[in-house]
């Protein structure tokens, strides 16, 4: 009885079994690179489509390279002027704007990179911001000192400006605002390398449309025109590119802080802190983190700008999320109309 021996896999068979192992390869690679460029290409679309559907509905301001957009509504002195969280613009916080415009002039404008505004530089030292933020003044009220009124990050931008030009402040409002103290502690408790490449992730994933496709803030949920349009400034790549240009500028900011001189203990300052840490980050990734000793920390360094300050006020507002003008914007609307008072009693300013 013979042996019998199993057949040989032949040379065609090798053949075909290399190139089914290469064309899943070649699949997948095609597959790797075409689905960013489909992303690329959609964000590009929704880019245009969006500029088309939500015009700028301000001004336009020249601050050297780029133009910043405001808005304003009413009339009267002194001017109130909001430094708008990181994720706002100049539309934001529409009802407390409203209600202090019933009393004297109220604006709002885009920070570089936010909003209806031209994007901004690779690096973004707060002393940038500020002389934006001196440009825009200079347009809108070059003779009075105004009342600036600083949500979040905001608040950066309004303290470095003050503490460098007082003579152009009437007074300041911080809204569950971010400050100099702030900063240094978020310095020390960071890993700016983590911190930089969660940044260039996220702008990475605004370039390719993952950010709408993911909608973290739920504004698909809500099917309003407003939540439309936040959807169409907030998800593009631009406002994380100005973002992460704060980050990369972060040793510069401290330093020029640093370098700055401190607030001067005459400027009015009123403080208010968040009840709860809600709107501090997009609802979809709010969980992850567990921000009550960040809320504990940040309460005492507005207690700390407040008690800097011979006419200074700090208390939480009940009630209120990180948004506190948009929490409870009748709160923000009475510290502003308390601020307009005191200046007006000051003398500096007439109707």
């Amino acid at each position: 009885m013979s042996a019998i021996t199993p057949p040989r896999r032949g040379v065609d068979g090798v053949k075909r079994g290399w190139t089914r192992r290469r064309v899943t390869l070649i699949a997948f690679m095609v597959a790797f690179l075409a689905a960013p460029m489909g992303g690329w290409a959609y964000e590009q679309y929704a880019v245009r489509r969006d500029a088309r559907r939500f015009p700028p509905p301000g001004e336009f301001v020249d601050a050297g390279p780029r133009r910043l957009h405001y808005v304003c509504a009413g009339s009267g002195n002194p001017l109130v002027l909001f430094e708008l969280s990181g994720f706002s613009n100049s539309m934001s916080f529409r009802g407390a704007r409203s209600a202090i415009s019933q009393h004297t002039r109220v604006c709002a404008y885009d920070r570089t990179g936010i909003g209806w505004s031209d994007p901004g530089p690779a690096a973004i030292p707060v002393r940038v911001l500020a002389d934006d933020l001196g440009v825009v003044l200079n347009a809108l009220e070059p003779n009075r000192p105004v009342v600036l009124v600083a949500s979040s990050i905001g608040g950066v931008i309004a303290e470095f400006f003050a503490r460098r030009h007082p003579e152009r402040v009437a007074g300041l409002v911080f809204l569950d605002a971010g400050n100099s103290y702030a900063a240094v502690r978020i310095r020390e408790h960071t890993r700016a390398a983590l911190v930089s490449m969660a940044c260039g992730g996220t702008r990475a994933a605004g370039a390719i449309g993952l950010l709408r496709l993911f909608d973290p803030w739920n504004f698909r949920h809500q099917q309003t025109e407003e939540s439309a349009r936040s959807a169409a400034l907030m998800y593009g790549s631009k406002p994380w590119i100005m973002l992460c240009g704060m980050v990369r500028a972060g040793e510069a900011t401290l330093r020029e802080f640093a370098e700055a001189p401190p607030l001067p203990r005459s400027l009015p300052i009123t403080a208010l802190s968040a009840e709860t840490r809600e709107g501090l980050l997009p609802p979809a990734i709010a969980s992850w983190f567990d921000m009550g000793n960040a809320a504990a920390a940040l309460r005492a360094t507005h207690q700390r700008l407040a008690h800097g300050s011979d006419d200074g006020v700090w208390k939480i507002v009940p009630g209120s999320d990180h948004l506190i003008a948009s929490s409870q914007p009748q709160a923000v609307v009475e510290a502003v109309k308390v601020m307009i008072a005191s200046s007006r009693r000051a003398g500096r300013h007439s109707d």
